[in-house]
């Protein structure tokens, strides 16, 4: 019987927000990647930790913030955005020079506040 991505998301959130022991995640794992692939939904890795990401985050109140600019940031730059999450927030930067200039900023993969020159342009076009 085929899951759905959504329900190994569950389980495996469920899962990490437990208090466990060493040998309770190793049986988990095991248990987990053999249900995966006795189902054959291995194909759907990347899906399952996508959405399990997300459902931690909600869970759990803290956000994913992705920095994205055109270039690398200035230790004063980094600082001053980092400021803004709390710091249970997990911030991570990436570099996309598609956005000429100016900094995109994506909190849990849902909503997305865009002061990018690319997106100046497309909006002017």
């Amino acid at each position: 019987m085929k899951y759905k991505s959504k329900n190994y998301a569950l389980v495996l959130t469920d899962f990490i927000l437990k208090e466990t022991t060493p040998s309770q995640e190793k049986k988990f794992s095991d248990n987990f990647l053999k249900k995966k692939k006795k189902n054959r939904d291995s194909n759907k890795a990347k899906e399952i930790i996508n959405l399990a990401e997300s459902l931690f985050f909600k869970k759990t109140g803290k956000k994913k913030i992705i920095l994205e600019t055109a270039r690398k940031m200035s230790l004063e730059q980094k600082n001053l955005l980092k400021s803004l999450a709390k710091k249970s927030d997990i911030v991570e930067e990436k570099i996309n020079k598609e956005l000429i200039a100016g900094v995109k900023i994506i909190i849990n993969n849902e909503k997305q506040i865009d002061f990018s020159m690319q997106k100046k342009l497309q909006n002017i076009f």
